[in-house]
Formats: structure tokens, sequence, C-alpha cells
């Protein structure tokens, strides 16, 4: 293993993401060249006196975040809507490249008027027969907090979607295999996790009001026995706590047409420090990790599902550039194909392929070649690419 590749090995999930995007900054052909210099990030409260990152976009350049095939749909459908970006930048998103928000947009905002792709990326998760609109003209809608204020959340004036009540990042409606309407509850992560809480009376007592009673019902969705409910305040339990109470109280009350509301959290497989959130005695005694624990908190499992994020590290669902925005895996020349690998030289891909054929390896490229027929794969390209190229010109030769 080369000193760069044991570097990779040993960086924490947020670190190996931070190095993959800086990746992309530099190397992508959709971002102008001012947009690829180093940047202070904008905080929630608007500040960017903080250090350069190069892993932030300049402030002026922060709409570019968002991938050019999303970009004009979400920036304008975010003001119709009426929804906040996190720590956005003059009303659009973070110039982070690494903000969950961002990715969530990138990866689904395509499916808002594509149900095919909707379709592709969910159909077998969930069992769609059918991709039902949400919104008049839209599969999937953003920032959805449906269409009641269930919980008293805004007492003083009307709830703004993605900010100060319960909401979950992604919505989207569909007729099941088993003739039900169902509607299903986006929640997206990223590199997140979270620390214990500082102790918070008056929010507590105002959580409590809110939440406490549906918490505490027998037929509602959370096991109230078995936490008290101070601790379940602590992130990401309380999130998911309020989300589940939302899904609950949506079927309760036939929202949307719905026969069944069900909550799907996705979440990087890698990201062992979301997992690892859990800060004290009585959390840890239910299970190893966040998700350990929540299945021990939910009435109803079958009513919430967690979907690993690299579902949509698929062009045909996604894109090429989304691709190589966010997988950690590509290959950008020859030496990280060697690595990658294994290998030290173009006979011994061949055998890793599992390819009989002749594979050429040029500095822009790898060529795959059987008789006199070669086929080019350019970089940067994933690993599981070129095996699905060799596989594919195999069955063709066949």
């Amino acid at each position: 293993m080369s000193e760069d590749a044991a570097t990779v090995k040993s960086m924490t999930y947020s670190q190996a993401q931070k190095a993959q995007a800086v990746r992309w900054k530099h190397s992508t052909g959709t971002l102008p060249a001012e947009a690829t210099l180093p940047a202070p990030y904008v905080t929630k409260n608007g500040s960017s006196t903080g250090p350069e990152h190069d892993f932030c976009l300049p402030p002026a350049y922060a709409t570019w975040s968002l991938l050019p095939e999303v970009r004009e749909l979400a920036l304008e459908l975010f003001v119709e809507l009426g929804v906040p970006w996190h720590a956005g930048v003059a009303g659009g998103p973070s110039n982070h490249l690494l903000s969950s928000q961002v990715q969530c947009v990138n990866a689904l905002g395509q499916m808002v008027l594509d149900a095919d792709r909707l379709h592709q990326a969910f159909g077998d998760l969930v069992g769609i027969e059918e991709v039902l609109p949400i919104e008049p003209g839209r599969y999937l809608t953003f920032e959805y907090i449906g269409p009641n204020d269930f919980f008293n959340e805004a007492p003083r004036g009307e709830r703004i979607r993605g900010a100060h009540c319960t909401s979950v990042d992604a919505a989207f409606k569909h007729r099941a295999a088993d003739g039900a309407t169902e509607l299903v509850l986006l929640e997206w992560k990223y590199t997140e996790s979270y620390r214990r809480r500082a102790p918070a009376p008056e929010s507590d007592a105002v959580r409590q009001s809110r939440y406490g009673p549906a918490v505490a019902d027998p037929a509602g969705p959370i096991r109230g026995e078995v936490l008290p409910f101070d601790l379940l305040l602590d992130e990401p339990i309380y999130q998911l706590v309020r989300q589940q109470l939302l899904a609950h109280a949506l079927e309760q009350t036939g929202a949307e047409g719905a026969d069944r509301v069900r909550v799907l959290h996705v979440l990087p497989a890698e990201n062992d420090a979301y997992q690892s959130s859990l800060h004290r005695v009585e959390h840890r005694a239910l299970g190893s990790t966040v998700e350990q624990v929540w299945q021990q908190l939910l009435r109803r499992p079958e009513r919430f599902m967690t979907v690993d994020s690299s579902l949509f590290l698929d062009p045909t669902i996604t894109s090429r550039e989304y691709v190589l925005r966010y997988a950690d895996d590509l290959i950008y020349d020859q030496r990280s194909l060697l690595e990658a690998f294994g290998i030290s030289d173009a006979l011994g891909l061949e055998g890793a392929l599992d390819f009989h054929g002749t594979v050429v390896l040029y500095d822009e490229l790898v060529d795959l070649q059987i008789g006199t027929e070669g086929t080019g794969l350019e970089y940067p390209f994933r690993p599981v690419e070129l095996q699905d190229l060799a596989n594919e010109l195999a069955e063709g030769d066949g």
C-alpha cells in the first residue's frame, strides 16, 4: 500500500469526503476557474470571517455547489416554496461542499419532474407500482412539513418549510404493489455526527408540551416506556422521534390521501461517527449504534427504513457528475488504477478483471481490446465501471 493510500485509509469518513470534494473541485469541468479558489465557510449567521478552506466555494459561487442538471430547478423551487437553505448564501445554498441539503438536492432534484428516476431509485425498496404526484406538477418535493400543524409548532404564525418545525428533507407518494397509497418521507444525512447536548430546561419544557403526549400515547409510533422523555432529546434521536411522530400523524389523518406513511433515512454506511453519536449510558444500554437504539424505540419498525446513500452513485439515477462529485473510490490516473486493483501492470489488470482480451494503459484512459476492437474508458472512473465494461465486452464477444 502506498503512503497516499494508507493516509486515505486512516481518514475519518468526514475527512475522506472533504478530500474527495477538493479533488472534484479541482478536476470538474462544471466550475469556472474563480470558483476553485479556497474560501471561508459562510456560517448560519452569515459570518465569513473564519479561515479559508479548499472544500468551500467562494461565496459568490455558492450556487455552483448545485450540479448543472438540478441548479435552475432547485433555486426556483426553493423560492416558490419559501424554503430557506441551510447556512445559505444570499438566498441560495451553502458554500460548503459537504452540505447534506445540497447533496440531497443534487441526488433527488431531477426526480421532481422525472418519475422514472424516482422509480429506479426507490422502486424495489418500497414496492412502487406507480409514482403519484405529491404536489401539482411535481413527483417529489423538498422540506416537506405536511398540511397541518400537528404539534403546535407555530402558535403565533405560519410554518416555514425546513425551519423551526418538524420537516423532512424530501417526500414523494406512490401506489404500492399491495394497492396502498404510500407517502414516503425522506431524511438525508451525509457527514453528520452529534455531541451530547447541554441542558436547556425552558426549551425542554416546550418540547415536552409539544411532543410528550404523542410519545406517551400507547397507540403512537414510539415506545415511550423504554426511555424517559428527556433522554429522547439528544440528537439524532430527537429528530428521529419528531419525524416518526409526523409520519404517524399524517397516516392517522390520511394526509395526501395516504393509507401508509413511511420514513426513509438516507445515510452513508461508512459514516461511523453518526452511528456512534450515543453519549449516555442509557442509550448505549439499548445498542451500540444509533440505528440499533432507534429500532428498540419503534413500535412499528416497518414504518422506518435505512437506505445507504451509495445507492445514488449510479449515473442512471443521478448523473455522471454526481458520481464524480461524491464517490470516494474514483480512479484518477494510472497510479491510482494499479493501487485500486492491487496490481503492478496491464497484465495484472486483465487477471483482476477476468478479462480475456488485452488491456492497454494510456495516460488519459484504459483501453479494453478484444480482437481488433477496443473500447476506452477515460479517467476518472470507479472500479465498478471498469469491471462492468469488461463484463459487457466479454458478453458481446461471446
